[in-house]
């Protein structure tokens, strides 16, 4: 077992990474039902100090997938491998869902793209190669998607924060919330910038529009008691909402206004089921609309289960077009 000295440099760090994803490798090219290996994650001086394990997909033959019971009934399977002492944090995919993967609104596992690198550094079969290039590929539709995202996080952390703070007068716990909407706003930033950051997202933002992370991120760390400061960075976050909610919730606005009908919140999430994005985000985000009287909001019954008579009732939002 080779055991990392409390001394060593990246580089000597970086040579003992690619030396167990090489061995990895060779050791399962002989194994037919593996298909091809993707590194999610690069592996280079800039980014090896964090490096704690080796991030993979497995790509493997249909059928021949060995469950555990600690799977249970969860569809990805995920392994942790040891390689030379350094773990692989592996996710075991059938070669139908990699297809799936890479097709449409399925393509979850590739959204975040922005974020991490992924190669091939092991294939047997040509068509995975061909699918992996176009999924792979910073597309204006994931962009936009995860724009969507990213926004209506920093909406569900900015109303949270605001309410915190003037409510509770919690000036502790907005602070913390401010800080996630600052997070998200960075994610947001890199996306529009349609680069990979695989570092530290917020200081690459910050290089862009130094005076606004100032407001929302720097200036709340070092004051996060201080209560002007935190209305000052929601004021700020407020505003940048303002400035790009056509181009960041687009695709939430343009479903909207194809429907051209009252929307019940569940058709909405459920139309981005296969995103990032969770229902109590799109409420926020539609919540948020609402408010800036760019939807308006009604209600819509709704059955708790398929055989109920009863109808509740749950928010519906419609674009005026």
């Amino acid at each position: 077992m080779n055991i990392a000295g409390a001394h060593e440099d990246d580089a000597a760090k970086l040579a003992r990474f690619e030396a167990a994803l090489n061995g990895f490798v060779e050791r399962v090219a002989e194994d037919r039902y593996v298909l091809a290996i993707v590194l999610v994650g690069s592996l280079s001086l800039e980014t090896i100090w964090r490096r704690e394990s080796l991030g993979l997909w497995i790509i493997e033959a249909d059928g021949v997938t060995r469950r555990l019971q600690s799977d249970d009934a969860d569809l990805r399977v995920y392994r942790i491998l040891v390689e030379n002492g350094i773990n692989l944090h592996a996710e075991v995919i059938p070669r139908s869902r990699f297809k799936q993967m890479v097709e449409g609104a399925s393509r979850t596992a590739f959204s975040c793209n922005f974020f991490a690198e992924r190669r091939i550094v092991h294939s047997n079969d040509p068509s995975i190669e061909t699918w992996f290039q176009m999924a792979n590929a910073v597309a204006t539709k994931d962009q936009e998607r995860e724009l969507l995202t990213f926004s209506t996080w920093t909406i569900y952390a900015a109303r949270h924060a605001r309410k915190r703070l003037e409510l509770k007068d919690d000036l502790e716990l907005a602070a913390q919330e401010i800080l996630s909407a600052a997070q998200s706003v960075a994610h947001t930033e890199i996306i529009r910038q349609g680069i990979i950051c695989e570092g530290d997202v917020i200081y690459r933002a910050m290089d862009a529009a130094p005076a606004f992370f100032q407001s929302i991120y720097l200036d709340v760390i070092a004051k996060r008691k201080n209560r002007q400061v935190l209305l000052t960075a929601l004021d700020a976050i407020d505003g940048y909402l303002d400035q790009h909610y056509q181009a960041h919730l687009k695709p939430l606005l343009a479903y909207l206004k194809k429907q051209n009908r009252v929307v019940p919140l569940s058709e909405i999430s459920d139309h981005f089921a296969f995103s990032q994005i969770h229902p109590w985000h799109l409420e926020s985000a539609c919540e948020w609309l609402e408010r800036k009287a760019l939807i308006q909001k009604v209600s819509a019954p709704f059955k708790l289960t398929k055989r109920s008579l009863e109808r509740v009732e749950e928010p519906a939002y419609f674009l005026d077009v």
